[in-house]
């Protein structure tokens, strides 16, 4: 796991230099080079693939239990395809320079978790 550019924080806004404003941050960003592996962090199906207009190419996976993982800013097409089961350590894309709202930080990959739709620090699953 590489180095956390921009922590979790929902409850407090954070300046994202990009946008030049001051925003909520539902995920984690990682520092990675361009090509890196994207891998799901856990077993699951994957309910969509979407070029998101901020946050660029953007794989969700659903792990049940009313969890969801976000991978954004990949590079556009991914390995995967919608409704593909996918296991964890798989590779499901790689880090790109997709998302707009975050340029100013250069490759990474934005990483969020969600349970019953609302975001949860994703820092709490990955450093267990």
């Amino acid at each position: 796991q590489g180095e956390v550019l921009t922590a979790f924080s929902v409850d407090q806004l954070l300046y994202n230099e990009t946008l030049d404003d001051w925003r909520t941050h539902d995920g984690v960003d990682i520092a990675a080079a361009e090509g890196d592996a994207v891998l799901a962090a856990c077993a699951g199906t994957v309910s969509s693939i979407t070029d998101d207009p901020l946050m660029g190419t953007t794989v969700v996976l659903e792990h049940g239990n009313g969890y969801q993982t976000t991978y954004a800013n990949l590079q556009q097409t991914p390995p995967v395809a919608q409704g593909d089961s996918v296991t964890a350590g798989q590779i499901i894309g790689t880090v790109g320079t997709t998302a707009s709202a975050e340029s100013a930080q250069g490759p990474h990959l934005h990483f969020s978790v969600t349970k019953d739709g609302d975001a949860v620090d994703p820092d709490t699953y990955l450093n267990d």
